[in-house]
């Protein structure tokens, strides 16, 4: 693909997602890498192609070579390759049931412990058991997680996020044998592509790009703004006779309108995490 066909793909990409126009400096490098992540998206059904140990092993490598909160290095994977292991953790969340179509899965894991053991070896007492030695670990592995995606969309793989594995956290703990210190963050489906994916629509740049200051000023029109824009995105997407399309508004309210893991705070301390 030639610079100006890129250039132009990347700007109806964006486009697409966050519904207005978003410039590019003429004679910028590093197109075709901006172009796969602006067309990143989400796959829940895969291709009959097998991801082996070497290739999660190559992909894992890439990801950990994310930033680390002061070089910390507090992420972990784990590969779910034992069919009896898997199965287990897939039978956790039994409303994804393509979960078990994926090649592989995996769970990232923040991992507080092998800090702490350094003090211990040491016989110094550790000095930071507050919300911060919680958070850090948190971030290490959330970047480690995206730094999986990119490397996968890399080769032309695609993944799907999974946040509700935290709604079984003590049960995904016991499986997996998390020791103090460790936790899950997400679940990731990874494989090969079996379609093309549209592009999700994000909430307009004025909404969550700021500058100098934190902005929510016109959060409200924003919003109404981007709930036109969407409805009007997934009923040009559904076959007819399809139920009508609701605002993103309207979906978020009503699948947070029930509380959602209101025990992950006890699960946390229970892994010895100061929250306070």
């Amino acid at each position: 693909m030639n610079n100006e066909h890129t250039t132009r793909a990347l700007k109806q990409a964006l486009a697409d997602r966050f519904g207005e126009e978003v410039s590019i400096p003429p004679g910028l490098e590093g197109l075709e890498q901006l172009l796969a992540i602006a067309n990143q998206s989400t796959h829940r059904a895969w291709a009959e192609r097998a991801v082996d140990a070497d290739l999660i092993r190559l992909l894992a490598a890439c990801a950990l070579s994310a930033p680390t909160k002061s070089y910390l290095q507090q992420a972990d994977i784990v590969d779910l390759r034992d069919s009896t292991v898997r199965s287990a953790v897939e039978s956790l969340v039994p409303s994804m049931p393509w979960m078990k179509t994926a090649p592989a899965l995996l769970v990232f894991c923040g991992n507080g412990r092998r800090f702490r053991r350094i003090f211990e070896r040491r016989d110094q007492a550790f000095t930071n058991e507050h919300l911060d030695g919680f958070f850090n670990p948190t971030v290490d592995a959330t970047l480690v997680l995206m730094n999986f995606i990119r490397a996968a969309s890399a080769i032309g793989m695609v993944c799907c996020p999974i946040s509700v594995l935290r709604d079984r956290a003590e049960a995904l703990a016991t499986i997996l044998e998390m020791p103090d210190h460790v936790f899950p963050v997400a679940g990731l489906c990874v494989g090969w592509p079996l379609q093309e994916r549209s592009i999700s629509p994000r909430l307009p740049l004025a909404a969550t790009l700021h500058q100098n200051r934190f902005d929510e000023d016109h959060t409200d029109a924003l919003i109404d703004r981007f709930d036109s824009r969407y409805k009007a995105v997934q009923s040009s997407r559904r076959p007819a006779g399809s139920p009508i399309a609701q605002t993103w508004s309207d979906e978020r309210a009503k699948q947070y309108a029930s509380s959602q893991r209101a025990d992950w705070g006890r699960f946390v301390r229970r892994q010895k995490f100061d929250l306070s």
